[in-house]
């Protein structure tokens, strides 16, 4: 008696249609899971976009209630809510990503802050408008054009060039308050 072996070892063609289509959708599935997950590069930008704000936050605050000169003062008002709604979107934004991001500056910035917080009058509006208002903001502008243009996730992208105008202002912003401090 004979045993046909070959339709138990030859897979049939709807095995190997369905086999596949498991293992095409198994690829497309790794693949958007991959292409959602935003990479180091941009959990590295918005973890150093958080810092850079909550330090013009908190460094303006400071300004705020230690300056006696209505130009500081004024543009600390204008950073506070400049930088506070763009942290609150930042905030949003990396948690659709399920990224964790600090609203506190960090030790580095904190330390600066301390600093200026020990000084007084003229010498504490100088410094404010150097480190805080010029120095900062020329680093972030820094920041946001390169996320701008070599972050890999859409959104991520979008909020930097999207952001990137208001910093460029508040640059400018800082420079003119320097050179009126500087007279």
């Amino acid at each position: 008696m004979r045993i046909s072996t070959t339709s138990s070892r030859t897979p049939s063609l709807k095995s190997v249609a369905i086999g596949a289509a498991v293992a095409l959708l198994s690829g497309i599935a790794i693949n958007s899971i991959a292409a959602a997950a935003p990479g180091a590069y941009d959990k590295q930008f918005l973890s150093k976009a958080a810092d850079a704000g909550s330090t013009e936050i908190a460094a303006s605050k400071v300004a705020q209630s230690k300056s006696s000169n209505g130009e500081v003062k004024k543009f600390a008002d204008a950073m506070v809510t400049g930088h506070t709604q763009v942290a609150e979107e930042l905030k949003q934004l990396a948690s659709s990503k399920q990224i964790e991001v600090s609203d506190q500056p960090g030790k580095k910035h904190q330390a600066q802050i301390d600093k200026l917080g020990r000084l007084e009058g003229v010498p504490f509006d100088k410094e404010y408008a150097a480190s805080i208002g010029v120095a900062a903001h020329k680093d972030a502008v820094k920041l946001f054009t390169d996320a701008s243009q070599k972050a890999s996730d859409p959104d991520i992208k979008a909020f930097a060039a999207k952001t990137l105008p208001a910093l460029q202002h508040h640059l400018d912003m800082a420079n003119a308050l320097h050179a009126s401090l500087a007279k």
